[in-house]
């Protein structure tokens, strides 16, 4: 009978504490309980967002004045000022004008509209402006070929007319 070589012994099964999903839920689980002592007001709220513990501060016992939405159209219509647009943007506001509106009246519309803004803010007991500087021209690109200043009106203001 011919000689049968040698039969490696099977490889011993791993035990189940050393696989590597049982090491992966034991971090996951450390994690989470590291993160819930760090911060214990999370724990609870599946959005992660917090919720208040203490009930918000009474509100203070005078109201400001209800003031009617900020609109900036109506205020320069009113106003009698020749204007294509006017929009706010980013903390900005834009009045588009006729281009022969001169860069005085272009800096003096920036300026009434400015102060306008800041008003509304003050009456409506808010410490700060809708928009913190307003833009006045013609909407016309100074990219544009053959753009000269002289020809395009230009004014601006930022919220510092309204401190003085």
């Amino acid at each position: 009978m011919p000689e049968q070589p040698p039969q490696s012994p099977a490889a011993p099964k791993k035990a189940w504490y050393l696989k590597w999903w049982v090491w992966l839920i034991a971090a996951i689980v450390v994690i989470g309980g590291i993160g819930a002592l760090i911060n214990p007001e999370d724990s609870g709220s599946p959005s992660g967002a917090t919720q208040p513990t203490q009930p918000a501060p009474a509100e203070p016992s005078e109201t400001p004045a209800q003031v009617a939405p900020l609109d900036l159209e109506a205020f320069l219509t009113e106003s009698g000022i020749a204007f294509e647009s006017a929009e706010l943007s980013a903390r900005k506001a834009y009045i588009y004008v006729p281009t022969e509106t001169t860069n005085e009246q272009a800096q003096q519309i920036a300026t009434d509209a400015m102060l306008y803004i800041c008003d509304h803010a003050a009456q409506g007991g808010d410490s700060f402006p809708a928009a913190n500087r307003v833009e006045v021209s013609d909407g016309v690109s100074p990219a544009t070929p053959g753009y000269d200043v002289d020809e395009h009106p230009s004014g601006f203001a930022n919220d510092d007319v309204c401190d003085g």
